[in-house]
């Protein structure tokens, strides 16, 4: 199995997950160099995979899934939300990255809309792609979709949390303090120490490894 990191927009970790030749991506944020990576390789991809709905996580949507005619896999609220530019934030693209990154764009960004996905579920979703495992588990807080996507029960892609060393943001429209702590924190609480956590900006790192 090969498993990289695509750095795009706003820094966020696009991932792609290799194996006999067949690809799944998650959190497709920018097309071009996702596609340069598969097509130099040769990879055949299967899936895409979203962690939730936010702008910076789903730029490359759209051009992806159509390059490959492949069908996407994301929870029934974040395949609601990805249709809405109000819900998928890009309306405030250019304020939230210069939130994040202290460096105003150089263009300003246009709002967009993405198609539902093909492959949607309210709960617990778990499904098998070429031996491998994922089980995909809400856990809003962060947002309304967010949900966490474990394989073999060894690595989890955490979407915006579980960061290395930095806080998780709850404060975004959608947001919501009472959900984490209800929902997404008892979650992330039960990843066992020795599970490598990929998550959706920043550094992967094993559980045990994060900074108090």
């Amino acid at each position: 199995m090969n498993l990289i990191t695509i750095i795009g927009q706003v820094d966020t970790n696009s991932y792609i997950i290799e194996e006999e030749g067949h690809a799944i991506i998650i959190d497709p944020a920018e097309a071009g160099n996702i596609a340069k990576a598969i097509d130099d390789k040769g990879w055949t991809p299967d899936y895409i995979f979203l962690t939730h709905e936010h702008f910076d996580h789903i730029g490359g949507l759209e051009e992806i899934r159509n390059r490959y005619s492949i069908p996407v896999v994301a929870c029934e609220i974040c395949s609601n939300r990805i249709q809405n530019e109000r819900e998928n934030l890009s309306r405030l693209a250019d304020i939230l990255q210069y939130y994040k990154t202290g460096v105003p764009p150089e263009e300003s960004t246009d709002s967009f809309e993405c198609e539902a996905a093909e492959i949607t579920f309210d709960e617990d979703y778990e499904m098998d792609w070429q031996g491998h495992s994922f089980c995909f588990r809400c856990a809003p807080g962060h947002s309304p979709a967010s949900t966490i996507i474990t394989m073999d029960s060894s690595i989890v892609f955490t979407g915006d949390y579980m960061f290395f060393d930095k806080e998780e943001t709850l404060r975004l429209k959608g947001g919501s303090e009472e959900e984490y702590y209800a929902k997404a924190r008892p979650i992330l609480d039960a990843i066992p120490a020795d599970y490598h956590i990929y998550p959706g900006h920043g550094q992967d790192y094993l559980k045990g490894q994060k900074p108090e």
